[in-house]
């Protein structure tokens, strides 16, 4: 199951990566300068603008907020209508359970 991924989540990993790259680009950053800013390994970086699922989600959402594009990626978030407290009060004490996957699901 650790080599399954979906093709939508990997176009939108590439996008997002994209997205960051240019931003960067436009602000005058270089990648070293994102690195010395927030401690990052530069070869994360240019995993991240690459759209590599095996990055880490601190260190994507630290190359996120500081190029600012927090608010731009996760827009849909923001106009949800439920509150964080209201999302985590409806969700307490429940659990889900999958099905196992099978060879012949993929």
């Amino acid at each position: 199951m650790n080599d399954y991924f979906p093709v939508d989540c990997d176009a939108t990993l590439q996008r997002i990566g994209l997205l960051a790259k240019a931003a960067r680009l436009e602000q005058g950053i270089r990648q070293l300068d994102v690195v010395s800013r927030l401690g990052v390994p530069e070869k994360v970086v240019r995993r991240i603008e690459r759209g590599d699922p095996s990055v880490s989600v601190r260190s994507l959402m630290l190359v996120l907020w500081n190029l600012g594009l927090m608010e731009r990626v996760f827009r849909s978030l923001e106009e949800s209508q439920l509150s964080f407290s209201e999302l985590k009060q409806d969700t307490s004490g429940r659990r889900v359970r999958h099905r196992r996957s099978k060879a012949e699901d993929f």
